[in-house]
């Protein structure tokens, strides 16, 4: 072959080359970062929807076992004897499932905030719920009380733990006592000691003892700076661990509770805390949650209002994604 026949690319077609390289490579670049875009998107709202069910699904599981009086058949207040060496204090109050606190402006709520409730965000309500902690066993009565001062005799000693920080309650499903545990002492049988002087009635054999709590939920700013900022949070109080953190961005929360006006076991109004006269009537909670990103990330910053059970909570303009949670949820150990 002669060496004029052997002949490469000429710089036009070199140039076609790189060019149509140039548009397909663009092309798959352009498809890879809307995929990323999308993969971001989809893990925001991922994020914002997975904090919004957390934050509802604790409060539900406490508001449900709201008023537990250690018995599944209702013990009227009459009937409740508090023994607790604070009975009308905050955290161990058990005359009524639920308290609250209602946001008035952005530093005041009606009635006043209690002095247990540290640091709350302004402009959003509180609420307050008495309670079984999470997993808390039933214990049985292995003998009858001698006397109402008596200390409580039980089985199941493995699981005495769970009282640990908290209060009980024992009830023969007639009468009932709320009570402030000293200590635990395991043995043949397991006791529960209280510090009160008396219960009020000396509780028959297998009587049910069970552990209890009040949870205090509110507003508060994170403990965690990002960027600078610190984030509104979901913050919880508890006899047993005290203040805690529950869960990032939630921005804000009102609260409205129905409550049973004609003693029928039906709702009559729904109303705000400052409204409600009588916390035993109150037979259902409804709330709103106004959850946020903890990272600004939407486009461009946009102020928008959000109804939270009729209270229209205006957001700045910022680049926050935001998503509202309402729910209710029945008080099912306050009716008959």
């Amino acid at each position: 072959m002669s060496r004029t026949s052997i002949r490469g690319f000429s710089l036009v077609e070199l140039m076609v080359a790189m060019t149509i390289g140039l548009i397909l490579l663009g092309g798959a670049i352009s498809v890879l970062y809307s995929a990323k875009l999308t993969y971001n998107e989809n893990e925001r709202v991922a994020r914002l929807q997975e904090s919004g069910r957390a934050a509802v699904e604790i409060m539900l599981r406490d508001m449900r076992a709201g008023g537990y009086r250690g018995c599944d058949e209702f013990i009227p207040a009459d009937n409740l004897t508090n023994a607790s060496a604070s009975p009308t204090a905050l955290m161990s109050n058990f005359s009524a499932p639920v308290q609250g606190y209602e946001s008035t402006s952005a530093s005041a709520w009606s009635p006043a905030v209690d002095a247990s409730i540290t640091s709350p965000r302004g402009g959003n309500d509180i609420l307050v719920v008495r309670t079984t902690p999470s997993g808390a066993p039933t214990f049985i009565t292995s003998a009858a009380m001698p006397s109402s001062t008596a200390d409580i005799s039980v089985n199941n000693p493995l699981s005495l733990a769970k009282f640990d920080g908290t209060m009980g309650i024992i009830s023969d499903c007639v009468n009932a006592a709320v009570f402030d545990v000293s200590n635990t002492t395991l043995g043949s049988p397991a006791t529960v000691k209280h510090n009160s002087s008396d219960l009020g009635v000396a509780f028959p054999l297998n009587s049910r003892v069970v552990p209890v709590d009040t949870v205090v939920y509110y507003i508060r700013d994170s403990g965690t700076v990002r960027n600078g900022v610190r984030n509104p949070s979901l913050w919880r109080i508890t006899n047993r661990d005290g203040a805690q953190e529950l869960v990032e961005g939630v921005e804000a929360m009102q609260v409205l509770y129905g409550v049973d006006t004609t003693g029928s076991m039906t709702v009559g109004a729904y109303q705000n805390a400052s409204a409600v006269t009588n916390w035993s009537r109150v037979i259902s909670v409804s709330i709103a949650l106004l959850i946020r990103s903890v990272e600004p990330t939407s486009p461009s910053p946009e102020a928008r209002t959000y109804n939270l059970l009729g209270t229209n909570v205006t957001t700045a303009s910022d680049r926050y994604q935001r998503t509202l949670y309402t729910t209710t949820v029945a008080l099912r150990n306050t009716t008959q």
